[in-house]
């Protein structure tokens, strides 16, 4: 995004975007700011990259890339958050 755009564009207005990860994930993102050497990556631990406050999103955009992802199985990214399913432990015998 050029640094004129980052400044009209507000985060809530940022179209989601996806990419497939190696292990076949679809991770949903949204990508806001001036494009630099290092993006700030929001990780999210309860909610979606829709729960973001745009109000702060945008003010951190001002000055650097921000990138804001729904994790595995959360929001609009595919996959689970549930371990996948163990075999069956077998049962111990009694003596």
């Amino acid at each position: 995004m050029r640094p004129e755009e980052a400044l009209v564009t507000g985060y809530q207005n940022v179209p989601r975007s996806t990419v497939r990860g190696h292990n076949g994930i679809d991770y949903v993102y949204r990508r806001r700011g001036v494009a630099g050497d290092r993006p700030l990556v929001l990780l999210h631990f309860r909610g979606n990259l829709n729960n973001w406050d745009p109000a702060l999103v945008n003010a951190l955009a001002l000055s650097r890339e921000v990138i804001a992802f729904d994790k595995v199985g959360v929001g609009a990214s595919s996959g689970s958050v549930l371990p996948p399913p163990t075999p069956s432990l077998p049962k111990s015998s009694s003596r």
